[in-house]
């Protein structure tokens, strides 16, 4: 009886409490925010649904009318003049130097995206190539043989979906329209990756990369040689049997022998004898005479990351090798990394990288030439050389110029940009300059046959223009009208190939570790482009 008078007594005074005590809030914490902008893009296409920069183009748009003294419109993050606006539409105009990409309307901060607006000029995907979804991991080299046959080689294990009913390992034939050919003999393919291929005079194709072996074959060391049937070229060689066995008296063997410890950037074939440039430190080719069928002992020969061999994998110890020490041995070469060469007609040799020093006596600041004899060339006229980092280099028969590119910003004591233009003899082309890039560096470029020169990389605008991964320039560095249409490429371009397709077009293949350009994604690694004259 006396608890359940306390027990009222206590509710009696929380109620008395709870009414002489009001909870008190804190401010509202959404007060002073942004009220929502009710602004949507239509589902309606652009009108025209692409267009050239200086264009009117109209798009679907609604709830703008009551923001048009406050909003910005962008194409391309180019902000563009708007010259009407409705219920439900905005006129805008293509802004000069525009490329391909989506547009935008920014209200009071807030952004709304809308579709992609194709800008029209002479550069675009080819719609003729039929790749489909391509290579499903990255293609590091192409090349057309004489016999017009137009091979791909990286680390990829299917092309377009074919690998359901073939085998495709590193290696894959395509036809001049980008399909996959069916029945060649690659067999198992390649263990391992391929980055560069050659053709020889026998008509046979050397690959070369991180190769430990090619169908069936383990004696490979990261180089062989291929029939333009995709067959490796065997033979059956003697060897020492210790057995009673007569079956392991000889053994199936790469014709070519010969290779490196590491693995190959590049290789070259000329007058008949292979150059290679890498990574590696040593030479070996297999030594079969006094192997045994599970023991294959090999040659091995100092190689500071560059070597020339014979036709069939021989060391030509006549090139980059130093007779002045006992025993002979390759020279130290570069003190750091190889990334690109290319290889004079008269076998002078260029290397470029990050480096600081050739044989550990002579200067060479990312860039240094190499002798027909493999000797540092002094003759050749970078100076003070790049910088910074040099990624790639290419030679143009047609101008007679090397074309460097990489992260630096000097050249020989000079501004450079990441971009120079060399003359022969090394010397910098005054009548090219780089107008600078932003938002990354250019990598890989080639000068074509048109004279002008693509440039891919990681940047995002060249002089102050957005360019996104991708842009066409002249010879003295400018972008070229109509041909700076194109959209964002994201990806790492290694390699290209120059043709025309079935229209008689003037085509140029990129191949390498593609993610999408031009606001398409899943192209495989590979994308074909169009440069109309």
């Amino acid at each position: 009886m006396n608890i359940t008078k306390y027990i009222l007594a206590g509710t009696f005074m929380l109620s008395l409490y709870s009414c002489s005590n009001k909870l008190e809030y804190g401010p509202d914490p959404y007060a002073g925010g942004k009220e929502p902008v009710d602004v949507v893009f239509g589902e309606v296409a652009p009108s025209p649904s692409q267009a050239k920069p200086g264009a009117e183009v109209v798009f679907s748009i609604r709830g703008l009318l009551k923001y048009k003294d406050q909003l910005k419109f962008y194409i391309n993050n180019m902000q563009a003049q708007v010259t009407n606006i409705s219920d439900s539409t905005l006129t805008g105009i293509v802004p000069e130097d525009c490329s391909t990409g989506g547009v935008k309307i920014v209200v009071d901060g807030q952004i709304f995206a809308g579709p992609m607006l194709p800008i029209v000029g002479k550069l675009s995907i080819d719609p003729t190539f039929q790749s489909g979804i391509g290579a499903n991991s990255p293609i590091y080299s192409i090349l057309r043989t004489s016999a017009n046959q137009v091979f791909i080689g990286g680390n990829f294990t299917d092309y377009n979906g074919n690998a359901a009913s073939t085998k495709i390992t590193g290696i894959a034939r395509i036809s001049n329209s980008g399909e996959f050919v069916r029945g060649m003999q690659f067999g198992q393919g390649v263990t391992g990756t391929i980055t560069s291929m050659v053709e020889m005079n026998n008509k046979d194709i050397l690959i070369s990369g991180n190769i430990t072996q090619y169908d069936t074959i383990k004696l490979v060391r990261n180089m062989t040689t291929i029939s333009s049937t995709g067959a490796l070229q065997v033979k059956s060689t003697p060897i020492l049997n210790l057995t009673s066995d007569p079956a392991k008296s000889n053994l199936i063997v790469p014709i070519f022998n010969g290779g490196t410890l590491s693995p190959i950037v590049k290789t070259f074939y000329q007058n008949n004898k292979v150059t290679v440039v890498g990574q590696f430190g040593q030479y070996v080719n297999n030594y079969y005479t006094r192997s045994t069928y599970d023991n294959i002992l090999m040659d091995i020969f100092p190689m500071g990351g560059v070597a020339r061999m014979q036709a069939d994998g021989a060391l030509d110890d006549s090139y980059f090798v130093n007779k002045t020490t006992l025993p002979n041995k390759g020279f130290e070469g570069v003190n750091g990394i190889i990334a690109d060469a290319v290889l004079q007609d008269d076998g002078k040799l260029i290397l470029v990288g990050a480096f600081t020093r050739f044989n550990n006596t002579q200067n060479a600041n990312n860039i240094v030439r190499l002798k027909s004899d493999g000797n540092f060339d002094a003759d050749f006229q970078v100076g003070s050389g790049a910088n910074g980092f040099v990624s790639n280099i290419s030679y143009s028969k047609l101008t007679k110029k090397y074309l460097v590119t990489g992260s630096f910003t000097m050249f020989n004591g000079k501004p450079a940009n990441g971009m120079v233009l060399l003359n022969e003899d090394g010397s910098s082309d005054a009548n090219f300059q780089s107008l600078g890039f932003a938002s990354g560096f250019p990598g890989y470029a080639v000068q074509l046959s048109n004279s002008l020169i693509l440039v891919t990389g990681s940047f995002g605008k060249y002089n102050n223009i957005i360019r996104e991964g991708l842009m066409i320039i002249d010879s003295k560095g400018n972008l070229v009208e109509d041909f700076n249409n194109t959209g964002r490429l994201v990806g790492t371009i290694h390699d290209s190939l120059e043709g025309t397709n079935n229209l008689g077009q003037k085509t140029i293949t990129l191949v390498g570790r593609i993610q999408s350009f031009n606001g398409k994604n899943n192209l495989g690694n590979i994308v074909r482009l169009t440069l109309l004259d």
